[in-house]
């Protein structure tokens, strides 16, 4: 994902610019940079990533000797909030989250994602059929093709028991509202996930790895030790 992301910035930049990289000059990076934050609408996040992948392009370019100055020596990174970016959601906040979901597959994937801890690659590849709902567990496959196995609350089994009653087929464990019932992608679980956030009216950015963050720090608050915390997050 990160090669694919990687290259679909490249081509961005390399479209619009439309000349080739050893002519390509440090204003002209300042420029791009400009317009993803201006016309695209870019958040410093992503901005960071798109600088990112021009820093190690670009270096890789002067490494080779296929230019001879790099143009993203003069270009600074942003200076992040990288602690207001990763502030957990309270209480409160996680009760007005739950609020606005309208269906069960909404229910099922906030209290699963906020109660098992997992990443949303991991989330994407369940199968229903992986869950063990006695036990409230589940084995997913995380970074690096390591197995571990992953705990979810009651409240999580009944909103997924609930959605397996009531959707029309599939085998994923969050699947499409509509035929053939595909297992919903990460893209979609990220989208779905904004827009409950939206809908609850928070102010800050809601995404699955926030809800990753959430669940670690409510563990934490909870008198749940550090190593098992790391352990269950894999």
């Amino acid at each position: 994902r990160t090669l694919k992301n990687y290259k679909y910035n490249l081509e961005m930049f390399a479209e619009r610019m439309n000349k080739s990289a050893a002519k390509i000059t440090t204003d002209d990076i300042r420029g791009y940079i400009g317009y993803l934050a201006e016309n695209r609408h870019l958040a410093e996040t992503s901005l960071q990533t798109h600088i990112n992948t021009l820093r190690a392009f670009f270096g890789w370019l002067h490494i080779e000797e296929k230019i001879k100055k790099n143009p993203m020596a003069k270009i600074k990174s942003l200076k992040l909030d990288k602690k207001g970016a990763r502030q957990a959601l309270t209480v409160e906040e996680l009760e007005r989250l739950r609020d606005a979901c309208v269906t069960y597959r909404e229910k099922a994937l906030i209290e699963f994602l906020v109660s098992s801890g997992c990443r949303l690659s991991e989330v994407a590849q369940l199968s229903a059929s992986d869950l063990d709902l006695m036990s409230r567990s589940v084995q997913v496959t995380g970074k690096g093709d390591k197995d571990r196995v992953v705990f979810f609350s009651i409240r999580a089994r009944l909103m997924i028991e609930e959605y397996m009653m009531q959707r029309k087929g599939g085998t994923g464990l969050f699947v499409s509202s509509k035929a053939p019932y595909e297992p919903l992608k990460p893209r979609a679980i990220q989208r779905m996930v904004r827009a409950i956030s939206l809908r609850a009216g928070l102010d800050k950015r809601v995404h699955p790895h926030l809800l990753r963050h959430t669940f670690a720090t409510l563990a934490l608050n909870g008198g749940m030790d550090i190593a098992v915390i790391q352990r269950l997050l894999g």
